[in-house]
């Protein structure tokens, strides 16, 4: 008598290899899906910092005239030529230092961490200016 087909013990092996690599395929996407989503902040953060320096290089009176002696975030002493102003992240989108086209629910421009899911726009954005030259950090909250 010849059978063609397969017993139940092949197909449960079948089905168990398949589902390894099915688990195996997930672990190694998600692990790149959080690769591409904290490069993808890292960038967002480069335009909010360069946002930022645009705003510095354009308001360089206000950062001699009102800025502070020190940024919050540093911790060492600053030189004698260091100016700094603290702005937010909706303040630079409300004056087109940064663009996007994100909006939330009422219309407004909004920046998402698409890492935490949070709103940025209530975040700092440390602006100073030493040596004549103008830098940025944006300070998550």
């Amino acid at each position: 008598m010849n059978k063609k087909g397969f017993t139940l013990v092949e197909l449960l092996g079948v089905i168990l290899i398949l589902a390894l690599v099915a688990v195996i395929g997930s672990a190694s996407i998600s692990g790149v899906t959080k690769m591409i989503k904290k490069s993808m902040w890292q960038s967002e953060i480069e335009i909010i910092e360069n946002g930022a320096i645009r705003y510095g290089e354009d308001n360089l009176y206000r950062l001699r005239q009102d800025g502070t002696d020190k940024c919050a975030f540093m911790n060492e002493e600053p030189s004698e030529s260091l100016h700094c102003l603290e702005v937010t992240v909706e303040y630079l989108l409300t004056r087109n230092y940064i663009v996007t086209d994100d909006r939330d629910e009422d219309g407004n421009k909004v920046i998402i961490n698409n890492e935490t899911g949070k709103r940025v726009n209530d975040d700092k954005v440390y602006v100073w200016v030493e040596n004549n030259n103008v830098y940025a950090h944006y300070e998550e909250s």
